[in-house]
């Protein structure tokens, strides 16, 4: 398995995060919030977008909170459920762990996989 996070895998477009955030399921958990939207029933790849509010503090703070979404996303991309658009941002007030972030990602996950896949009346 490579432990690459290629362009293809990263949700970048404006209109992408927008729909996501609208449309998809959202789960939280003391650490982190995660929207869910699954993607075209052909379509088995994985996209994660993080976004990190000012609010969580200043840049090094924000950019510490990416590094390690990314790399937990990078680590654990096999335990994911796969066809699904995934946001990731912090929980307001949290703070950056590593160890809390990689139990957190894969748990909400499936959360939201399964709360998505309950909730979609074509499935």
């Amino acid at each position: 398995m490579r432990y690459s996070f290629g362009k293809t895998q990263r949700v970048t477009r404006s209109g992408d995060f927008t729909k996501i955030i609208r449309l998809g399921t959202c789960v939280a958990d003391g650490t982190l919030v995660l929207f869910a939207l699954p993607t075209a029933s052909d379509d088995q790849s994985i996209r994660i977008g993080i976004t990190i509010p000012k609010k969580t503090g200043n840049a090094v703070q924000r950019n510490r909170w990416k590094r390690l979404i990314r790399e937990s996303f990078r680590v654990q991309r096999a335990a994911l459920p796969t066809g699904y658009e995934f946001i990731v941002r912090p929980k307001r007030g949290a703070v950056p762990s590593w160890s809390a972030i990689e139990k957190s990602i894969p748990h909400l996950a499936r959360k939201a996989a399964k709360r998505a896949h309950h909730a979609d009346p074509k499935s």
